[in-house]
């Protein structure tokens, strides 16, 4: 019957041993606190950080906006000025043509 109590007892004292191990390696409310404040002042850099790279990516947006509608203006620009050539192309054939219809030895 003594070894049931002694059985019992060691149980109760690794039991309690259990507990306190679990308990010293648990952060203290405290500890918790100051990782908790931790964690939202990152959060709060990762989000302003964000905001920033949103506005730069904005920024670049829109430059790349201002530099198709240059693109397209000198698309437009240059289909123009190569309408004008062609037209004072053919304007110069249709002279030489009269030219040398009046002056066939030319």
């Amino acid at each position: 019957m003594e070894w049931v109590i002694i059985a019992i007892v060691v149980v109760l004292v690794l039991l309690l041993a259990a507990f306190l191990l679990m308990r010293a390696r648990r952060p203290s409310a405290d500890q918790r606190r100051v990782e908790a404040r931790a964690r939202l002042a990152e959060a709060e850099r990762h989000e302003q950080a964000a905001a920033a790279a949103e506005q730069e990516a904005d920024t670049h947006r829109a430059t790349a906006d201002e530099h198709a509608r240059r693109a397209e203006q000198a698309q437009t620009e240059a289909q123009r000025v190569e309408a004008e050539a062609r037209e004072r192309r053919e304007a110069a054939e249709a002279h030489a043509e009269q030219a040398r219809k009046i002056d066939p030895d030319r």
